[in-house]
């Protein structure tokens, strides 16, 4: 299969390089318009290097794109990937707003083109273990909180992605970029769409343009309420990168996060006490499985682990936040959107 990546100076593009170096897979071409990671990219994997994403879709024939970039570039690359009928995978949140996002999600609709989204925990370890302690999900949940916190915005910066730093590009900050994850964990574990939405913002440990803060919160229409904090305000340091603590409590039982490790109590069963079992929170290992995962979809036609149908859905909220932050953490009422 022959691949390109566009826009690779993006920090999560060396997570998904290992795994592109597997047995029937070939990096054909590489672009990078930031000028930061694309040289040594390119050279790994022998690749021709294109300074436009655009002049590259042009000049090669490929099977398939790994889509990066700018938030705000996002949809213009991805119009192109679709107008050259190019299966492909695109990094969330997909744009900077929703309505960039329906559209992408009606191109590859009319189309029928494969696209993925890395909304890389309906692939991960807590997912299977909640399923495990539930029985089933989507379950009957009545609340649940996630804690997301990662290091500080010079960590972009050194990545060659300061732009992740200016909302004209980015869209904002620790809310656009990490709490997608979770809005999306929500409905998946819910099984329910979010009917409302508030949000408060700050800036203050950092004091830059984007949030470095953020508490958001969902409610279903029935009334199952969903947490979601994050920020860019963790001391980082190679061995200790993030905060990653979760809550969920169900009629059945009561999830909660421990070092390396999930503790379930059985309502039903409190003799049991608390089970405990341990569970990977480094996130980043998910990538190189969703890199194997979308090419093994993409060839035999099946339908993706996250669809932009679920990028569209998790920016309704992320554009109903961001207003409610703007007005001082006001509710927002969610309209369905058609199917």
């Amino acid at each position: 299969m022959r691949v390109a990546l566009l826009e690779v100076s993006h920090w999560h593009v060396p997570l998904y390089l290992n795994a592109l170096e597997a047995p029937g897979i070939q990096v054909v071409a590489v672009s990078d318009a930031e000028h930061v990671k694309g040289e040594a990219i390119a050279a790994r994997f022998g690749s021709r290097l294109y300074s436009s994403a655009y002049e590259l879709l042009e000049r090669e024939e490929v099977d398939f794109a790994f889509v990066f970039g700018r938030h705000s570039e996002m949809p213009s690359l991805a119009e192109a990937v679709i107008a050259r009928n190019v299966p492909f995978a695109l990094e969330k949140p997909c744009g900077i707003n929703m309505s960039q996002v329906t559209r992408l999600r009606e191109l590859t609709e009319e189309a029928n083109l494969y696209c993925a989204v890395p909304l890389i925990f309906r692939m991960s370890e807590l997912l299977s273990s909640l399923e495990d302690a539930e029985g089933r999900l989507p379950s009957d949940f009545n609340y649940m909180s996630f804690r997301f916190v990662v290091g500080p915005p010079s960590r972009y910066e050194a990545a060659g992605a300061g732009w992740a730093l200016d909302p004209v590009y980015s869209g904002g900050g620790s809310t656009i970029n990490v709490a997608t994850h979770f809005i999306d964990l929500f409905r998946l574990l819910t099984g329910k769409e979010v009917a409302r939405v508030s949000a408060i913002m700050n800036a203050r440990t950092h004091r830059g343009a984007v949030e470095d803060y953020s508490l958001l919160t969902m409610q279903t229409e029935d009334g199952v309420i969903g947490l979601v904090e994050t920020g860019y305000s963790f001391p980082s340091t190679a061995d200790e990168q993030r905060e990653f603590s979760f809550t969920l409590a169900s009629d059945r039982m009561y999830a909660k996060s421990g070092p390396d490790r999930i503790e379930v109590r059985d309502r039903n069963n409190l003799s049991a006490g608390t089970r405990s079992r341990r569970l990977q929170l480094e996130t980043d290992i998910y990538y190189p499985l969703f890199v194997k995962r979308v090419l093994t979809e993409c060839r035999t036609g099946a339908r993706p682990i996250a669809s932009l149908r679920d990028a569209e859905l998790m920016m309704q909220v992320m554009d109903a936040a961001y207003a409610s932050a703007r007005q001082g953490g006001e509710l927002q009422t969610l309209r369905p959107l058609s199917k």
